[in-house]
C-alpha cells in the first residue's frame, strides 16, 4: 500500500486564470457579435476531435494525429495496425478498430450545448460507441450499407463486413436496428444482424467472440469505474505485445485517496505494474481484467507498466489499460510533484473575471456549469455589457494537451444566431484562437462533477 506524500505549497493559477478570462470574453463577444449575423437555428454543428491510439489513422485519406479536428462530412479511417477514436464536445466517443472507415455526416448540439442529433455512416470495420447526454428527443444513428442503428442508450458496438453484413451488440441502453423489411429492438446484453439483402436476424444474447477487439477494453473500463470519480478515466491501447516485451504509460494525479488501474487483453499471460510517485510498486498477473488499486495514493506522475509474459504468439496481443482515480468535486488548486488538479465552481470563475481587470463594461455577471460530464464542460453566462443585456453558451473541451472553447449560442437585443460563424471574429477581439488555448501545462482530463469544472494535467 502506498504512503501519502508530503504536500507542496499550492501554486498560482497563472495560465488557467487567462483561460477563464478568455472563456468569459468568448461568451460576452459571442453575445455581442452574433446578433449581427444570420437568423437563429435550432442546433449548432460542432466538430469532433481525433485520438490516435496506434498509427495509422487518416481524415479524408490524409494521415492524421491526435488532436486533429473532425468536421461534418469528414471520412475517418484506420489501417491494418491503426486504432483511433472520435470524441465530441460532450464526451461521446466512437472508437475505431483496425481496418475501419466511418464518416461523420453531422453532429448537432442544442444552443445549450447538449447533444441534439449525430449521424455516422460506417462503411466497414468495427466501432464501439459510448454516448453521453442523450436527452429526450435527441438522436444518435449509425448507418451501414443496408441498415441503420438508432441508439436509445449509451454503449453499443457495430461490426460491418466487406459484403455489408452489419452486426450490432448492445452493452447498455437500447438500439433499434432497421433494415429493408422491418426493424428489431436490441436491449442490453443482446445482438442482432442485418444481412446484405436487408433482412434481419432474431435478437439473441451476445455471442462469445474471441476476435472482438473491444471486449477486453470494456471489461477493464468497467473495473476502474467502480469506486472512482466519473471523468477521471484515461485509456491506453498498446501495440501488439510479445513475450518478454514491455510497455509504459503515464497518469497524473495531484493527490486524493485512490488510483485504480485495470489491464484487459485477449488471453495468454500479461503482468500489470503500477509505480507510484514515491517509488513503490504494486503488481498483478491475474487473469484479465487484472486490477491494481493504490490506496492513500500519493500525488505525482504514476507509471503504468505492462509486461508480456507467456503465450502471446508470433503476432502478439494488444493490451488495453484503463486508469481512474478518486477526486473531490470541490474548488481546488493543487500542484504536486509535476501533477496538477484544479476545481472551479461558477463563483470561482466569476471572481476570476472580476479580479482580472479584463471585465471592463461587464456587470450583473451570472454563470452556470453543467452538472456532470465525463468529458468537457458546458458553461452558460449572462449579464450586461456596457448597459446591454447579453447571454451566451460555450463548450469547453481538452484535446492534445490544450483547451478548445466552442461558442454554441449568443443572444443580444433579443436576437440569436449560431456562434460558430464568428469564432474568427472572437479570435480577433481576444487576440487568441479560442480553439487552441495553452493554459501553461499539459491538460490530461477535463470534466464536471456536481457543477464543478475539474482540470487535471501535468507539467510538460
Amino acid at each position: 500500500m502506498a504512503s501519502v506524500a508530503a504536500k507542496n505549497p499550492p501554486k498560482r493559477r497563472g495560465g488557467l486564470r487567462l483561460l477563464i478570462v478568455l472563456l468569459i470574453v468568448v461568451l460576452i463577444v459571442a453575445g455581442f457579435l452574433i446578433w449581427l449575423n444570420l437568423a437563429a437555428k435550432a442546433a449548432v454543428n460542432v466538430p469532433g476531435s481525433l485520438i490516435v491510439y496506434q498509427p495509422a489513422a487518416s481524415i479524408n485519406s490524409v494521415d492524421a494525429k491526435t488532436g486533429a479536428t473532425v468536421k461534418a462530412g469528414d471520412k475517418i479511417s484506420t489501417n491494418a495496425k491503426g486504432r483511433a477514436a472520435v470524441t465530441l464536445p460532450d464526451g461521446t466517443m466512437t472508437r475505431l478498430a483496425t481496418d475501419t472507415t466511418i464518416t461523420m455526416d453531422s453532429a448537432h448540439f442544442t444552443k445549450g450545448g447538449n447533444l441534439n442529433d449525430v449521424s455516422f455512416k460506417q462503411q466497414i470495420g468495427r466501432t464501439f460507441t459510448n454516448v453521453q447526454h442523450l436527452v429526450s428527443g435527441a438522436t444518435f444513428e449509425v448507418a451501414g450499407p443496408h441498415a441503420t442503428a438508432s441508439v436509445r442508450g449509451t454503449k453499443f458496438e457495430v461490426s460491418i463486413k466487406s459484403d455489408g453484413t452489419m452486426t450490432v451488440k448492445v452493452y447498455e441502453g437500447t438500439v433499434t436496428l432497421r433494415g429493408a423489411h422491418g426493424f428489431v429492438t436490441i436491449n442490453a446484453g443482446q445482438q442482432a444482424t442485418a444481412n446484405p439483402d436487408g433482412t434481419l436476424t432474431q435478437v439473441t444474447a451476445i455471442l462469445p467472440d474471441p476476435t472482438d477487439p473491444f471486449g477486453p477494453g470494456i471489461l477493464a473500463a468497467d473495473q476502474v469505474a467502480i469506486g472512482t470519480t466519473p471523468g477521471t478515466e484515461q485509456d491506453f491501447i498498446g501495440a501488439p505485445l510479445h513475450n518478454g516485451e514491455q510497455q509504459q504509460y503515464s497518469y497524473s494525479y495531484a493527490g486524493g485517496t485512490l488510483v485504480k488501474a485495470a489491464l484487459g487483453y485477449s488471453g495468454s499471460s500479461m503482468k500489470l505494474t503500477v509505480k507510484t510517485p514515491d517509488g513503490q510498486t504494486q503488481s498483478t498477473a491475474a487473469p484479465p481484467p487484472a486490477v491494481v488499486t493504490i490506496n492513500n495514493a500519493p500525488a505525482g506522475i504514476y507509471t503504468i507498466v505492462v509486461d508480456g509474459v507467456t503465450g502471446l504468439g508470433t503476432t502478439g496481443e494488444e493490451p488495453f489499460v484503463a486508469v481512474a482515480s478518486v477526486e473531490s468535486c470541490t474548488s481546488a488548486d493543487n500542484e504536486q510533484n509535476g501533477a496538477i488538479h484544479r476545481g472551479y465552481t461558477a463563483m470561482d470563475l466569476m471572481q476570476a473575471v472580476q479580479g482580472s481587470g479584463q471585465g471592463s463594461g461587464l456587470s450583473n455577471l451570472k454563470l452556470k456549469i453543467n452538472d456532470n460530464s465525463v468529458s468537457g464542460a458546458i458553461i452558460s453566462g449572462s449579464g450586461s455589457y456596457n448597459g446591454v443585456s447579453w447571454s451566451g453558451d460555450a463548450v469547453l473541451t481538452a484535446h492534445d494537451g490544450t483547451f478548445d472553447i466552442t461558442p454554441v449560442s449568443g443572444n443580444m437585443f433579443g436576437l440569436s444566431v449560431p456562434a460558430q460563424q464568428v469564432v474568427q471574429q472572437i479570435a480577433q477581439v481576444i487576440g487568441q484562437d479560442p480553439s487552441n488555448i495553452n493554459p501553461g501545462f499539459m491538460v490530461d482530463r477535463l470534466f464536471t462533477c456536481n457543477s464543478v469544472l475539474i482540470v487535471d494535467g501535468h507539467m510538460g
